[in-house]
């Protein structure tokens, strides 16, 4: 498979899975406070007997990791309030994938399923079948970090193309770099994206001041 026939097909994969991820998330919010962590433990128990039982048919393990992710969040999102908190959620967990990546837990299960020591990654990531082997594409990480942003942003108001555009985008743009490096933290450039929205968003919501009103606070000093 070449190289770009190989993102267009990892980028369908991430971009249905951030997808699903986020429209599960919203749909499970509609329900009580104490439901959403019934369900929430339910998935992340559904993920964790995938994970002991290690299912050999691709498409359940991707279902696993998705209930996984959408568990995940469902049991942070409530806590990200205002938007600071969803950027200081992201440069924290951009922090963790960049030394996990670089030589800690992820940069270990890469090596060794590319030696062929074990298949771990496997199920800790969304991952499609190329040429009769099973290639890894977005972690669960990933999407419940992503997903956990987008429904916290959905839930502040922000406008959801906007949302998810912006989600999107950090996630295709790790993508891309990881495919051209071998692999890539996917965190970091999510939170840039994410960073940047709040940014002008910000910025925009701010009033400008009429020039008259400029005039009388100077003419009230002094």
């Amino acid at each position: 498979m070449s190289r770009a026939l190989l993102y267009l097909v990892a980028a369908a994969v991430t971009l249905f899975g951030l997808a699903a991820v986020v429209s599960a998330a919203r749909l499970a919010c509609a329900v009580s406070r104490s439901r959403i962590r019934l369900l929430a433990g339910a998935l992340l128990l559904s993920y964790a007997a995938a994970l002991v039982l290690r299912p050999s048919v691709w498409p359940l393990s991707d279902l696993a990791v998705l209930a996984g992710a959408v568990g995940g969040l469902l049991l942070l999102e409530g806590g990200l309030q205002t938007p600071p908190a969803v950027v200081a959620f992201l440069a924290v967990a951009a922090v963790v994938d960049c030394v996990s990546f670089s030589g800690g837990f992820t940069h270990l299960l890469m090596e060794r399923y590319r030696t062929g020591a074990n298949d771990w990654l496997l199920y800790l990531s969304l991952a499609i079948p190329v040429q009769g082997h099973a290639i890894p594409i977005v972690g669960i990480g990933d999407l419940f970090i992503g997903g956990s942003a987008a429904t916290a942003l959905l839930r502040l108001g922000y406008p959801p193309a906007v949302v998810m555009g912006t989600i999107a985008a950090g996630l295709m743009a790790a993508l891309a770099y990881g495919i051209w490096r071998g692999g890539a933290p996917a965190v970091p450039f999510l939170a840039v994206a994410v960073f940047v929205l709040i940014w002008r968003r910000s910025v925009s919501s701010v009033p400008s001041r009429a020039p008259g009103a400029a005039v009388l606070d100077n003419g009230c000093r002094g």
